[in-house]
């Protein structure tokens, strides 16, 4: 069965190329000339991959994309834009598309590029997430769930990734999974840090040597896959601005994954601070950010996904038991109340620290309240009024935020902040679309975010 493919180009002669190109390679095109017409030929058809001018005589393509989107999340859809609008064309990446082609490109790239969206639609049915299990994560929950969905979007895309997440989030779990899911699995996947360098030592392991090509250097390693940089804010300005003109020479250059010359490296940067935060107080090379802020993936910290918490605990506590020979199985009912509850500012990195510590130093079957650490319990938790004695997070979004009599007591910016969180959490985690709820943009939220 031949793939539908659906085009909304208002010029003729455009019409003609890229439908007649489209038709050798074997696919069925759609054509509208406009953007309601567009929507049309969609909700009929329901094509799987849309490629669309963003300048459309009728309307704003980014409203285009976001109507598609309403009507099929899992819809592929490629903008056309000019050298000249690509701050637009990032803009219809942040609104929900696949990927962008700038003018003038080649019919072979136009061919590339819609075989990557058809193969990521595609991927969307082997993934089973009623396992929770995706990509070394583990989670069955809302929250993590649509970090994988959004994972699954970004992958095939060759736009850089920011992924934004606190510390001990595993975003770097994160960039392997988009690595992976990207097609490029097999290809090297390097990691460069850069800390406790000077410039002149990140310029030379980044980069490497001035007079060619350096096999020793992380951006030389990482051609036909990807590089990974773990905290963006850690590089040099210097350092950064050179690697903003490498992108844009190679975002102006045509080429596609199928092709088999040596490829410039798919860039993944992650930060655990807002991105904005970073552009306001000059950690991060304007040019550079701009070139990065394309394509950005949350990761959520553990307090935010719910009972995924516990499943995650309990398979970190098997590995331990394994690794010290001990019998442990699962959690006490109470301390698994205490672990949704609790605040976790130390994430991954703290519920396991702290497991392994009880695990080494206890031999029993549950994990019970009087092994964890002295303090544990009070800290990080708010108090249910001693009604329980077990600790209550008072900013759960389990909290009804209507009984206004349980907000007395709390600080103006507390309010604020619950009220946010419990609009994140009703929106599975998404932070853009709790920003259009509350009427801000999503760059408030991780800037508010940022402060707690």
């Amino acid at each position: 069965m031949k793939q539908k493919i659906l085009l909304i180009e208002d010029t003729a002669t455009l019409q003609m190329i890229y439908s007649a190109n489209l038709t050798k390679a074997g696919y069925t095109v759609d054509v509208a000339a406009t953007g309601a017409e567009g929507l049309d030929r969609f909700q009929k058809n329901n094509s799987h991959v849309v490629i669309m001018d963003l300048f459309l005589p009728d309307m704003e393509g980014i409203e285009v994309i976001r109507s598609l989107i309403r009507c099929n999340p899992q819809a592929k859809i490629i903008v056309i834009t000019s050298n000249g609008s690509v701050n637009r064309a990032v803009e219809a990446m942040r609104a929900g598309a696949f990927d962008f082609l700038l003018k003038p490109f080649s019919d072979e790239r136009l061919l590339a590029t819609v075989s990557t969206a058809l193969a990521s639609f595609e991927n969307l049915a082997d993934v089973n997430f009623e396992t929770g299990k995706f990509y070394g994560f583990t989670g069955q929950g809302p929250v993590m769930q649509e970090m994988y969905r959004k994972i699954m979007r970004v992958a095939p895309s060759a736009a850089p990734v920011v992924l934004i997440g606190e510390c001990g989030t595993s975003k770097e779990t994160c960039a392997n999974a988009i690595h992976d899911h990207s097609g490029l699995g097999s290809n090297p996947f390097i990691t460069f840090s850069g800390v406790s360098q000077s410039a002149v030592e990140q310029d030379k392991a980044l980069f490497g040597a001035l007079d060619g090509p350096d096999n020793q250097a992380a951006l030389q390693k990482a051609y036909n896959g990807t590089l990974y940089i773990p905290e963006i804010s850690d590089i040099d300005l210097f350092v950064q601005s050179k690697l903003s003109a490498l992108l844009r020479k190679n975002s102006l250059s045509d080429h596609d994954r199928n092709d088999d010359s040596k490829k410039f490296p798919h860039i993944i940067c992650a930060t655990s601070v807002d991105p904005y935060v970073l552009l306001e107080t000059r950690k991060i090379n304007e040019d550079l950010f701009y070139q990065l802020h394309v394509l950005t993936v949350d990761v959520p910290p553990i307090r935010e996904i719910g009972d995924d918490i516990i499943r995650i605990a309990e398979i970190m506590l098997a590995r331990f038991s394994k690794l010290e020979k001990k019998s442990f199985t699962g959690l006490s009912d109470d301390v698994a109340m205490l672990f949704k509850s609790h605040d976790w500012p130390g994430n991954m990195n703290q519920i396991g620290n702290m497991l392994h510590n009880v695990v080494a130093s206890h031999d029993e079957t549950f994990v019970k309240m009087a092994m964890l650490p002295i303090g544990f319990a009070t800290t990080g938790a708010g108090l249910n009024n001693g009604k329980t004695g077990l600790p209550e997070n008072r900013f759960s979004s389990e909290r009804s935020n209507s009984a206004i009599h349980q907000l007395v007591g709390l600080k103006l910016e507390e309010v604020e902040r619950n009220f946010i969180e419990a609009t994140i959490q009703s929106q599975g985690g998404s932070i853009p679309r709790a920003a259009e709820i509350l009427g801000v943009a999503p760059s408030t939220i991780y800037r508010k975010k940022s402060k707690d």
